[in-house]
């Protein structure tokens, strides 16, 4: 019998399953909030499952092959799904009312906590009605292995049927081959000098987590980055170590040292697989003006803008890890990700900018992202642009804060106290 066919999984992909733990599923995702006042019916089972066939994602039709100790990850072609397992149907209604966004959001934490089956293919698609009046949910789940949170946007965009995320990226210029090269040098140094935590925060032994969102007039929050001369990335940075500084349990240090994605590569066809890199930020959580706080992340964030980390990240996440034995790969990327490196993650990423629809007759009102917490630390925060809103999420780990929604309501606090200039 012939053998089926195996893909090589990038090392830059493989990364994250050597990285999962059950405490740390590495999945991401969207909330994705749709209007169904106009389609005088709920999305269904059945209209997702149609809309993945007709879109025939090949990453949807994927598992792991078996792996050995020297044998690297691959994927394998799986074409009989398990429909039921991966398109679930979620009401949250109780006694014919609506559960509301509580209930979707004890759901979505509770979904983030899982880990996917690797003996399946990595991903699910939730419909969830019952939301409230007029509202229903997509929860999409992707793991980590197979897209990072842009190409998981565009897979989600390819199933809506709608334009790709290029018009909202841009073009990605790249570096020339002797810019790489200098980048690069200079990057790796600067990464063997960075800061390490000053200390580790508080996390349970556990997958549990909470989980809430925000949404906010996007041109209102570019307006008060301007009038602040910071960036719209430094007031979420700086507005979330505020309200960590209020709320969190437990000693703080000075400054929390957060993991930022930046895009670091052209992104694939389909931008499916991980082509983003992270960099480091140091944000101060002493007690001080929360202008002053915005002043020093505006000065520190500087080093997302200058490339070279992004660059020396990418060449040792894809081209050294490459040649990698799997086994070392797996010892060196549990040494270089999670809390002994950081303490947590603030991801800010362009959504689509125009209007989308599920099945045609289901507007999407905005989607908030999904995003894995690393191992051994206590938060990410996410941000996406979408079609005008400020789309933010916060995961915590509830030894950190117990509270996603009173985390999202100081963080409000916070940008009102900006917004007096």
């Amino acid at each position: 019998m012939a053998r089926p066919e195996t893909d090589r999984i990038p090392a830059s992909d493989a990364f994250f399953l050597h990285v999962e733990t059950p405490e740390a599923p590495q999945h991401v995702g969207g909330l994705i909030m749709l209007d169904t006042s106009r389609a005088g019916a709920l999305p269904t089972h059945e209209m997702a499952r149609a809309a993945i066939e007709a879109a025939n994602p090949p990453e949807f039709f994927k598992r792991l092959a078996p792996t050995t100790r020297w044998r690297r990850w691959r994927w394998i072609e799986q074409r009989e799904i398990d429909w039921d397992w991966h398109v679930p149907v979620f009401d949250l209604s109780r006694d014919g009312r609506p559960g509301g966004m509580s209930a979707l959001h004890r759901l979505v934490a509770d979904l983030a906590g899982q880990q996917l089956p690797r003996d399946r293919p990595l991903w699910r698609f939730c419909v969830v009605t019952g939301v409230e009046e007029n509202v229903a949910a997509l929860v999409s789940q992707v793991h980590h292995s197979v897209a990072d949170g842009i190409g998981t946007i565009n897979l989600m965009l390819q199933i809506f049927r709608s334009p790709d995320m290029s018009a909202a990226i841009g073009e990605v210029k790249q570096p020339s081959r002797l810019q790489r090269l200098a980048g690069g040098v200079a990057g790796i140094a600067q990464l063997a000098t960075d800061s390490r935590p000053q200390a580790r925060l508080a996390v349970s032994n556990s997958a549990a987590r909470e989980y809430g969102t925000l949404k906010l007039d996007l041109e209102w929050m570019r307006d008060l980055a301007r009038r602040r001369g910071v960036r719209v990335t430094d007031l979420l940075l700086s507005g979330s170590a505020a309200a960590f500084r209020r709320l969190a349990k437990g000693p703080l240090p000075r400054k929390l040292l957060v993991s930022v994605p930046l895009l670091a590569a052209e992104p694939r066809a389909g931008m499916a697989g991980n082509v983003t890199a992270a960099v480091m930020v140091e944000v101060p959580l002493g007690e001080m003006a929360e202008a002053d706080r915005l002043a020093a992340v505006a000065r520190a964030s500087t080093r997302l803008r200058t490339g070279t980390r992004a660059i020396a990240s990418r060449f040792v996440q894809h081209s050294v890890a490459n040649l990698m034995p799997p086994w070392f790969h797996s010892w060196f990327a549990r040494t270089v990700y999670g809390g002994r490196i950081f303490n947590g993650t603030v991801s800010n990423m362009p959504g689509a900018s125009w209007q989308t629809y599920f099945s045609d007759d289901y507007p999407l009102s905005t989607a908030y992202p999904i995003i894995p917490i690393a191992p051994g630390t206590p938060f990410v925060v996410g941000v996406l642009g979408w079609y005008g809103s400020f789309s933010m999420s916060v995961a915590t780990d509830p030894a950190f804060v117990d509270d996603a929604e009173a985390f999202l309501k100081e963080f409000r606090k916070v940008l009102d106290e900006l917004g007096d200039v």
